[in-house]
């Protein structure tokens, strides 16, 4: 399911309508998809935020919107979460090609099992830019890292990594 139908079916809500009448200067911050190509066991979710606390409006398969709230990590060496424009070109489903074909172009054949999304914004070099960043999980433990611009498509970062590697670090 894409980002535009996911918010758009989650601030249709009555769960949303509710929460935003009671908190009209919450800022969409974040939005965090789970596509599962093995067990299609998938995640759609935005978040909001009000001062120090994280609003996550989670969009069942039966159409159900949950809200659950946490209180937002401390941590100075995390980017700032920045308010997100809900208006985009790249969509969920339009992570796969695009990293699909990056990685093939970086000479990595294996099969995508998993790909997390986050759609944020971060502050770089004095500009806002909005991105999806991915983690996908591929055959043979091989661990993706990729950044792609939501509104022109352009692959951002681009970084492999082993699931031995990060238990070798351990």
């Amino acid at each position: 399911m894409s980002f535009k139908e996911t918010y758009e079916k989650i601030i249709e809500s009555e769960v949303f309508k509710k929460f935003i009448d009671e908190n009209p200067n919450a800022e969409l911050i974040a939005g965090f998809f789970i596509i599962d190509f093995i067990s299609n066991d998938t995640k759609n979710s935005i978040d909001y935020r009000i001062n120090d606390k994280i609003f996550t409006f989670d969009l069942k398969n039966d159409g159900f919107v949950k809200m659950t709230e946490d209180k937002l990590l401390d941590n100075p060496n995390a980017p700032k979460l920045l308010k997100l424009i809900p208006e985009i070109k790249t969509e969920v489903e339009d992570l796969k090609g695009l990293s699909g074909i990056e990685t093939l172009n970086k000479g990595i054949s294996a099969k995508f099992n998993k790909i997390i999304a986050v759609l944020q914004n971060q502050e770089k070099e004095g500009k806002t830019i909005q991105f999806w960043n991915l983690t996908c999980m591929l055959d043979g433990l091989i661990i993706l890292n990729i950044s792609i611009d939501s509104n022109t498509s352009e692959i951002i970062k681009f970084e492999r990594k082993s699931m031995m590697d990060m238990i070798r670090k351990k």
